[in-house]
């Protein structure tokens, strides 16, 4: 009984260490590597193999399969499944499934199933379902993707079988938008009988996005022997107006068989172009010169710049318009719109329009808008500017009159500001010049004080306030005196709200004051002032991994605002630094207020060590001025890490269901030491049966 004891209590200490030893054994000393915890966009997985495959009753073949990543995020725990439907004459021989551990973003993997056809598998087709589960980053579970293939049965092994086994894209696997290039494909004969007739075409040719540069759609192959290769290829040019990813492609190819049949094919490829935003034209105007000052009435108003192309391409159909935005005082002299044919890359040409102010026009600030719309061979774009000139309108004439009976009249005759564009929210400086326009009379205890009845916005932080207030000085101010045809010039320092529109405001002077015999007067005058608000771009935080790998792309991205009350023009974000760039600009254009963009673009490193970049923000305010925000970043450029090798397989095997206890139960450690112990325990059942048998004896 106490043996017995011991060896229960000996079983249960070493089945107490069985599970640590199934961990071990299920690690094989090797760490599986860290997963990223960024969030990343969701993985899209396709499936790349032939259609059709042809065997005979009693074959046994193996069918290669192409998991490719073409989506944006990297996949994990990939598990791929094969299953044939049917009565089981066509079937996987071995396990109908394969792992894959991850894939990133245009990463692809081959796994492999053995078939094997029964000798009694009458002819026919047999479909084999592939089916492809597995995780984002986040380990979340994707859509599974499906592919159905097919498996062609004959009981004579005299069938031919062609197969694509090597695709080139030349001169290199990525293209540029607007590059000839060539696709080559090799087609192997892994049949029994002679391939007959072969013909070769490309599917989903057009303008928009490849055509053939030379040659016909149809390449020929009269014939290809059992086991021998022939390759063929297409000239093709990709369309300038491609946008940058993974362009598909399908390749067609027919041939007949032993039979006189004809046999069809499909195969899909990809190609990967490159953004073609930094080769595209990109005008811009440059020394822009009009009247800053004040004008008179009827006077010539000169608006000269020049219109440079900066692009890579040849600007076309260009339109540039300048009109007047308000005829009643500013009016064109010349034609206000001017057509050009093209402007050539490095290009300038000079632009001019002439006005004329109004006779009568009042005191005004008069806008002219320029634009210009043009195109290339990528897209139509459009560019704006807003100028103006300021017009003060003289003193109205009257008759003749007696100077001793004449009113003395006093007026602002000239009036700037400091800067001549008043910016919301910042102080500027207002010189006034008060004339006083009565030849005999002199004016004098003259009390001028400022007005104005236009008010913000009720809603708006400032609460329906006044648009412009003074700085260290009141509204009011004292000149003792102005002599005849006299003038006296005052600065005033002036604030305006931040949150004012952009446009023109309108000031009023009020005046009062006495002539010699003390008799009063009072007047007005209006003062328009042109308030442009600050252009404001805010962004968010720069999205980048640290460390990236050498011929792997690393996404930069980031979110980017219109914070301020006016849209910026002309508007691009591009990526700068010594490396090659995916997608590594983006032109938007006009940024209206209150919007939101976001950018995500590619950095593709070749040498290790540190890398820095910026990610570059320019546009022009609503003064035509260019502004630029750099955003800098640092990158760890290592070398691509080797894939993990796995002795007798390419890959680990998934893990069954059934966890931690499927796993000890399937140890060869657990059941040789259940081996052990049952022959511990039965030679002790033996020798004790023994012993009691000779005891009977000797009885």
């Amino acid at each position: 009984m106490r043996r017995f004891l011991s060896f229960i209590l000996m079983f249960l200490l070493i089945l107490n260490m069985v599970p640590m030893i199934g961990i071990a054994a299920n690690g094989n000393g090797n760490v599986e590597p860290p997963l990223p915890v960024e969030v990343e966009p969701d993985p899209r997985l396709y499936v790349s193999s032939n259609k059709t495959f042809t065997g005979e009753a009693g074959d046994s073949f193996r069918i290669p399969v192409t998991i490719r990543n073409e989506g944006d995020g990297y996949a994990r725990n990939i598990s791929v499944r094969a299953d044939f439907t049917g009565n089981g004459e066509v079937y996987i021989d071995g396990p109908g499934y394969d792992s894959i551990p991850q894939l990133r973003s245009g990463q692809s993997r081959n796994v492999s199933f053995d078939v094997k056809i029964d000798k009694a598998a009458p002819n026919g087709t047999y479909t084999l379902t592939i089916k492809v589960d597995y995780e984002n980053w986040n380990g979340s579970k994707v859509e599974s993707t499906t592919e159905t293939l097919n498996v062609r049965v004959s009981t004579k092994a005299t069938s031919a079988q062609l197969t694509i086994t090597r695709t080139d894209i030349m001169p290199s696997n990525t293209i540029n938008a607007g590059d000839n290039f060539v696709v080559g494909f090799e087609l192997t004969n892994k049949g029994d009988a002679p391939a007959r007739d072969v013909k070769l075409s490309i599917n989903g040719l057009s303008n928009d996005t490849f055509t053939l540069s030379s040659g016909l759609n149809n390449k020929t192959a009269p014939s290809i022997e059992p086991g021998k290769k022939t390759y063929l290829y297409f000239e093709l040019r990709s369309s300038i107006k491609l946008p940058a990813g993974s362009q598909e492609l399908e390749m067609k190819y027919t041939y007949k068989d032993s039979k006189g049949e004809l046999v069809e094919e499909t195969n899909k490829f990809y190609v990967e172009v490159r953004s073609n935003a930094d080769r595209a034209s990109s005008l811009v105007m440059e020394k822009l010169t009009y009247p800053t000052g004040t004008l008179g009435q009827n006077k010539e108003v000169d608006v000269n710049f020049s219109l440079r192309n900066q692009g890579q391409m040849e600007a076309k159909n260009i339109v540039v318009t300048a009109e007047s935005q308000d005829p009643s005082g500013l009016v064109s002299k010349t034609v206000s719109v001017l057509k050009v044919p093209t402007i050539a890359p490095g290009e300038t040409k000079e632009m001019n329009f002439k006005y004329l102010t109004v006779r009568g026009g009042a005191t005004n600030f008069y806008p002219v808008n320029i634009s210009i719309v043009y195109t290339d061979d990528v897209g139509s774009y459009d560019l704006s500017q807003y100028i103006g000139v300021f017009v003060v309108a003289p003193a109205e004439p009257g008759p003749p009159v007696d100077p001793i009976k004449s009113t003395p009249r006093l007026i602002i005759d000239r009036y700037d500001f400091d800067p001549t564009l008043v910016p919301a929210g910042e102080n500027f400086k207002m010189n006034l010049s008060f004339f006083n326009t009565n030849s005999t009379k002199t004016v004098k205890n003259i009390k001028i004080f400022l007005t104005s009845d236009e008010k913000t916005d009720p809603s708006s932080n400032s609460g329906g306030g006044s648009v412009f207030t003074p700085v260290d000085s009141s509204n009011t101010f004292y000149i003792d005196s102005i002599p005849p045809n006299g003038r006296v010039e005052k600065t005033i320092t002036m604030y305006t709200v931040p949150d004012a529109q952009a446009k023109m405001y309108e000031l009023v002077a009020n005046f009062e004051y006495e002539d010699n015999k003390g008799e009063a007067y009072t007047a007005t005058e209006l003062i328009g002032i042109p308030v442009i608000q600050q252009s404001r771009l805010e962004t968010g935080e720069l999205g980048v991994y640290p460390e990236a790998f050498i011929g792997q792309p690393a996404p930069v991205s980031i979110e980017f605002f219109n914070t301020g009350k006016v849209t910026l023009y002309n508007m691009m974000v591009k990526l700068e630094g010594d490396f090659q760039t995916e997608n590594g600009s983006y032109y938007i254009g006009n940024f209206p207020s209150g919007s939101s963009e976001y950018f995500e673009g590619m950095v593709v490193p070749f040498e290790p060590g540190e890398l820095t970049g910026d990610l570059v923000f320019t546009y022009e305010d609503s003064t035509g001025q260019e502004q630029e925000i750099r955003k800098p970043f640092t990158l760890n450029v290592m070398e691509e890490p080797p894939m993990p090798e796995f002795p007798g397989e390419e890959y680990p095997p998934m893990e069954e269901e059934g966890g931690m206890f499927s796993r000890i139960i399937k140890s060869p450690w657990l059941w040789g030491i259940l081996i052990i112990i049952g022959g511990i325990v039965g030679f002790t059942v033996h020798k004790k049966k023994k012993k009691e048998k000779e005891f009977d004896l000797d009885e």
